[in-house]
């Protein structure tokens, strides 16, 4: 008699195909498990990195002594405080565990210098009060 034909034989089919199901299970269960992990180290980079870039322009803006609109334009377009911040933002990006950061734009609003950046997939934005440019 085939080992396959009686009940026995059966059941450690079914087995083995039990067990295959449940190793793929956790195999994509780990796969959502790190792209979940690396998502939300890549979002904490992002919020770290914005918070370097703006630390990072409100030292510059220090430096001004009641700043008008166009001195702060000056300000952000200034090509070493954008150095300055991209810097920043990228160490703090770094030593958080995620990637670079692109795509670093600085602009006046109008009671707000605003600052946008992204960390890998996520777009990260914070805004600085400024006593200038009441409107």
């Amino acid at each position: 008699m085939d080992a396959l034909s009686d009940d026995r034989g059966q059941a450690l089919v079914l087995a083995v195909l039990a067990l295959a199901i449940a190793a793929a299970t956790i195999v994509g269960l780990r796969a959502t498990q790190d792209r979940i992990l690396a998502d939300a180290r890549e979002r904490r980079a992002g919020e770290a990195a914005i918070e370097a870039a703006g630390a990072a322009l409100a030292d510059a803006q220090i430096e001004l002594v009641a700043p008008g609109r166009a001195e702060l334009e000056a300000l952000v377009t200034d090509p070493l405080v954008i150095e300055r911040s991209r810097r920043a933002a990228d160490a703090l990006s770094a030593a958080n565990g995620g990637p670079a950061t692109t795509d670093l734009v600085i602009a006046v609003g109008p009671r707000t210098i605003e600052i946008a950046l992204s960390v890998g997939a996520h777009r990260q934005r914070a805004a600085i009060e400024t006593s200038c440019c009441r409107r």
